[in-house]
């Protein structure tokens, strides 16, 4: 019924929802696309240990997060973790163009841990959509 304020309150949360999701899910695409070509060995090491903590994460400890959390504070969990990926791959993207008088190693660092808590965000969020 198009009338029950319950439904409509339904279908304006799976929107935004869905939405966000969307949005989410294609920085995460788009920057693991230009790992590569803008970071250089940085970038494809980036993107395998993303994958790599996407995958065992998944495999060994997503569903307890979703479990004791619960689907929608595992989705913004997930999402957030994923957002700090994206926003490390811009960070890296400054670095690597600019220098600013940052170091490999810090370089590196920041790639790599930001890969893992992605990859780790991705797999809880992929457990909590059901």
């Amino acid at each position: 019924d198009d009338d029950d304020p319950d439904a409509a309150k339904i279908k304006t949360n799976f929107l935004r929802m869905t939405i966000l999701f969307a949005i989410n899910h294609g920085c995460t695409v788009s920057c693991l696309d230009l790992a590569n070509a803008r970071l250089g060995s940085i970038g494809v090491w980036q993107s395998g240990i993303l994958y790599a903590s996407y995958t065992l994460s998944a495999l060994c400890g997503a569903s307890y997060v979703v479990t004791k959390y619960g689907a929608r504070n595992s989705l913004v969990l997930g999402m957030g973790m994923g957002a700090s990926y994206v926003t490390s791959f811009f960070l890296c993207s400054l670095i690597a163009d600019e220098g600013y008088g940052v170091s490999r190693l810090l370089h590196q660092c920041l790639s790599i841990s930001t890969a893992i808590v992605g990859g780790v965000g991705s797999s809880i969020l992929w457990v909590s959509q059901g």
